[in-house]
């Protein structure tokens, strides 16, 4: 009777631990929300977007890199993907990301000057740049040890709160209209265009155009209306909204800066990873950073196709009136001493990031109006 006691409770004793057993494979493979993960355990991270899905940033710069990722670390992370606002809105996503609400976010800055004062600067007009110009000269500035304020670099003042793993920036920004064409400087004046920065907002003002803010994901319906007659934009990146279907006529040859982002995480997060895991994301941000640049010229030049074969007209700025040429080209240098003295009202150090703005820039094989150059 004992013996038989016995053999149950060995029984039951084994078939606890064969459960646990179980348990713990189960866990390892459904894994945890991101600690350090012991071998073999599944790293899973949130990541999201407000952008849509088609939009470059997403689909041709944050899913390649967690693809990648995947790949380097062996399936150890894998992604759970959010995009087009399905978790979180742009241009919450910095919020989110250090709220803990998502692992990994694509971050867009510019959307919020109050908390990212100087993340602006990419939006001031050029005299010479383009896609890898622009992508390099903001990678450079996120990685740049000279030291603004206080001891500290750029990224340290602006996104300290952040491990950054850059993209590349947009193509250079255009002036595109729903039809209203510039063939006189009096056709410039009192046009309203949508501003996606604080930049633009004190060029427009500086030559007469009416200033529309809202982020990019709201234009369409409100171009669709007739609220506005255009918008500063990167030709390159109306596919992500459907702009190729509105904007009628767009002027080239001129750059009014470019948009940028960043794929970001908090340092909480980042610091709770394997090293393994970390040297794959650095490894696979460097592998595809320059990929990204290379989209958005592709889709430049499949927009400029789509639309010109659907009566779009583009303009090139030296073929413009003297007259508009003039006007537009007024507002550059203006621009630059306009925006630095903002950010020094603001306690920002505004002058010196300007001018590493436009070294890094010149280095990079861009090129700044002559005004600028002389600045100190």
């Amino acid at each position: 009777m004992r013996k038989g006691k016995k053999g149950i409770l060995l029984t039951l004793i084994l078939s606890a631990f064969m459960i646990l057993a179980a348990c713990s494979s189960e866990t390892s493979k459904s894994g945890s929300t991101g600690g350090k993960g012991e071998t073999g355990e599944v790293i899973k991270l949130r990541a999201a977007t407000g952008l849509s899905s088609q939009h470059a940033w997403w689909s041709a710069n944050m899913i390649p890199w967690m693809e990648r990722v995947e790949e380097l670390t062996n399936g150890q992370v894998e992604f759970e993907t959010f995009a087009g606002g399905e978790l979180v809105s742009t241009p919450d996503e910095g919020d989110a990301v250090l709220s803990g609400t998502i692992d990994v976010g694509l971050v867009l800055p510019i959307y919020q000057p109050d908390q990212y004062a100087m993340a602006e600067i990419t939006m001031l007009p050029l005299a010479k740049s383009d896609a890898h110009i622009g992508s390099n000269a903001w990678k450079e500035l996120l990685t740049s040890d000279v030291e603004l304020a206080d001891g500290k670099t750029f990224s340290e003042l602006q996104f300290g709160d952040f491990k950054i793993f850059p993209v590349a920036t947009t193509q250079e920004y255009s002036i595109s209209t729903t039809g209203k064409e510039f063939k006189t400087a009096k056709d410039v004046k009192g046009t309203s265009l949508r501003t996606p920065s604080r930049i633009h907002e004190k060029y427009s003002e500086i030559i007469g155009i009416n200033s529309v803010t809202m982020p990019a994901v709201e234009m369409y319906d409100s171009l669709s209306r007739g609220s506005f007659d255009g918008s500063y934009y990167s030709i390159a990146d109306w596919s992500g909204y459907g702009f190729q279907d509105l904007f009628k006529y767009t002027i080239t040859g001129v750059n009014f800066g470019h948009f940028n982002a960043f794929i970001g995480m908090s340092n909480e997060k980042w610091d709770s990873l394997p090293k393994n895991v970390q040297e794959a994301m650095t490894q696979a941000n460097e592998e595809l950073f320059s990929k990204g640049a290379d989209e958005w010229i592709k889709r430049s030049e499949d927009m400029i196709k789509q639309n010109e074969a659907d009566g779009g007209k583009f303009v090139e700025f030296s073929t413009l009136d003297q007259g508009v040429q003039d006007l537009i080209n007024k507002g550059i240098e203006d621009t630059w001493n306009d925006y630095a003295s903002l950010l020094e009202k603001q306690g920002q150090p505004g002058n010196k990031l300007v001018t590493l703005w436009r070294d890094i820039i010149i280095e990079q094989g861009g090129d700044v109006p002559a005004g600028v150059k002389n600045m100190k």
